[in-house]
């Protein structure tokens, strides 16, 4: 006798299932596939999954044509990409050298990536899981510049934003460019700079943007090592300042988003000394900032969180699992080390500041789209 399950039922079952699978199931039957790509049931599945996977986009040297993998946080594996989809559209003329594709962002499953050809900067909206992307370019004649992306919940969009600071010390305002995905347009918005007179963003990660709480947040820097977090929020179009934690040492200082918080990776210029992490437990609230880790070696910087709590992050020869065991301030001595590819070890000393994190997803964004070739 046929056993047919009811429709709604289906859709439960299958809103619990991982990625991998729902690919494969969309093969079965015309239903299926109608419903897995449902932009809704994308949206339920993102929000409901039971085990999502977040992986690692590593590039074992930062030479344009260079080997690129997806290294899975949880178990290590990793899977080769044989190369990165170019922003540009246009096929690269003999006389041009192949252009250097940087991980700009990540935001819900998507990656944003760019290239430069002047006068333009090339951007690339990029879903890895599905191989959907969207291109779009703008015109930019100013050198030094931040951008990322980010999801304005309010209009169901995703923003894409490229901002500068003010050197001049008269100068109060300056320009956000934001691009939306919903509308394919740019527009320009003139916003407050709160009080940010002669400070520069830090070019971490590629003017890499982090996105949480429904704003972008970069470092920014005086001449005189005086820092604090710019956050750009994307609902309200404006740009906020948050101080670092008090009384910290003359450092180098990277900016990650880590365990749904904002984390500060404080690096000493004595590289006898440790490097140390500070979490802002309570979003814009100074005084939650903690110490929570320090980390033996000065060469060490956190990426992520796994499942369990342990911490990702690279020194200058590999990517490394980091397990707690217990020890004082937070230190984390046992060092698993990801292997890629062949076994060969993972080599950062020219790709440290090029990464991207990546939480697996069926989201499409609310406009037409390209579909990458897989």
């Amino acid at each position: 006798m046929k056993i047919t399950l009811p429709e709604e039922l289906i859709q439960v079952i299958l809103l619990r299932l991982p990625l991998r699978n729902l690919l494969h199931l969309k093969r079965v039957c015309k239903s299926w596939l109608s419903l897995i790509s449902d932009p809704q049931f994308a949206k339920s599945h993102f929000d409901l999954a039971a085990e999502s996977t977040h992986k690692l986009l590593v590039r074992i040297n930062n030479d344009p044509g260079s080997d690129v993998n997806f290294v899975n946080i949880e178990d290590g594996s990793a899977e080769p990409v044989y190369s990165l989809p170019n922003p540009k559209p246009n096929q690269i003329q003999k006389h041009e050298c192949i252009p250097r594709v940087n991980v700009v962002g990540s935001c819900r499953g998507f990656l944003l990536l760019t290239t430069a050809s002047y006068p333009f900067l090339y951007f690339l909206i990029w879903n890895p899981s599905t191989g959907l992307q969207k291109r779009f370019k703008k015109v930019w004649l100013k050198f030094s510049y931040v951008c990322g992306i980010g999801y304005d919940s309010s209009t169901d969009d995703y923003v894409v934003v490229m901002i500068t600071l003010p050197r001049s010390q008269t100068s109060c305002t300056t320009e956000a460019y934001c691009f939306s995905s919903r509308t394919n347009s740019w527009n320009c918005t003139m916003i407050t700079v709160p009080s940010t007179t002669n400070y520069t963003f830090v070019q971490d990660q590629f003017k890499h943007g982090l996105f949480l709480n429904g704003a972008l947040h970069w470092l920014a820097c005086s001449d005189y090592n005086d820092c604090k977090i710019i956050a750009f929020d994307l609902i309200e179009k404006s740009l906020s300042d948050i101080p670092l934690p008090p009384e910290l040492e003359r450092s180098t200082y990277y900016l990650r988003a880590m365990g749904g918080c904002l984390c500060l990776c404080v690096k000493a210029f004595e590289t006898a000394l440790p490097t140390e992490m500070w979490m802002m437990n309570q979003y814009k609230v100074h005084s939650s900032w903690t110490k929570t880790f320090v980390f033996s070696s000065h060469e060490f910087l956190p990426i992520c969180f796994t499942k369990n709590g342990d911490i990702v992050g690279q020194d200058r020869t590999a990517v490394m699992r980091l397990g707690d065991t217990g020890t004082d301030e937070g230190e984390l001595p046992e060092h698993r080390t990801f292997k890629l590819g062949g076994g060969g070890w993972v080599d950062f000393r020219y790709s440290l500041l090029n990464y991207g994190v990546h939480r697996e997803s069926l989201l499409s964004l609310p406009c037409d789209f390209e579909k990458l070739e897989k």
